[in-house]
């Protein structure tokens, strides 16, 4: 894994900003492209975003699926939450977050970080940040994801994991068919965000599940995540850290999407 993207999904109804560190390997930005171009997208114009209703595009769904495809298969992700309020600390935060992965993870240095742009105010603010942490990388603030295609990638599992997120705090409670090669029976209803994060969960940075086996099929099947792959900003309340906890400390991985 030598580089890091990062972009961010802002959700001021929930009161929080959710962040996504995307670790890929340096081939990354060609097999992005490699997929545009198998879907019949012109990489030159097309760019991915999470927030594009793609319901009427059946080669924009395929290729979000291959781009999930992509994440499982060959990167892995840390996520940072803070409160909306305090935005404008999200790069700062997420910089924090990526020291404290490569920590963890022991992940080998030097390598490359690449920052959507708006994380931080200004390119000078994130370059003053940056060599605050000490991180050992090449690093690349306010770049066009248009262009840096890895920062797409971080578009995704931002915004899949903040939907996982609002839907554990209630917002969110739409439930959908699990579906043929779910792991289910097709007919069983599930939350819809827990099928948008199904495949994402096992690209997490995570401890592993070093507890003793207990013989019960779920509390058997869950991995620890912890600092590997959680940052919880010093900024939350009480309640969003308990919530980003509950959701991101710990992942059920029972069942291969």
């Amino acid at each position: 894994m030598a580089n890091f993207y990062v972009d961010d999904s802002v959700h001021d109804e929930a009161g929080f900003v959710l962040c996504a560190c995307v670790s890929a390997p340096d081939d990354i930005e060609q097999q992005i492209v490699g997929l545009m171009l198998a879907n019949g997208l012109d990489p030159d114009k097309f760019e991915y975003k999470s927030s594009a209703n793609y319901s009427k595009s059946p080669e924009l769904r395929d290729f979000r699926i291959k781009l999930r495809s992509l994440i499982h298969e060959h990167c892995r992700y840390g996520v940072v939450v803070l409160p909306r309020t305090h935005r404008e600390k999200a790069g700062e935060e997420c910089l924090l977050a990526i020291a404290q992965f490569i920590d963890v993870n022991k992940i080998n240095t030097p390598i490359s970080v690449f920052m959507d742009q708006g994380l931080f105010s200004s390119e000078n603010a994130a370059l003053s940040s940056f060599k605050a942490t000490g991180i050992d990388a090449n690093f690349f603030p306010e770049q066009d994801s248009r262009l840096i295609r890895g920062i797409q990638l971080a578009d995704l599992v931002a915004h899949t994991a903040s939907v996982r997120l609002k839907c554990d705090m209630g917002l969110i409670d739409k439930m959908v068919k699990a579906g043929p090669d779910s792991g289910y029976d097709p007919d069983d209803e599930i939350e819809l965000s827990f099928e948008l994060f199904a495949s994402l969960r096992y690209s997490i940075f995570n401890e592993g599940n070093s507890n003793p086996q207990t013989g019960d099929q779920f509390i058997d099947a869950v991995m620890q995540v912890g600092d590997a792959g959680l940052f919880i900003s010093k900024f939350c309340s009480p309640e969003l850290a308990a919530a980003a906890k509950a959701t991101f400390g710990t992942v059920y991985i029972g069942c291969i999407h």
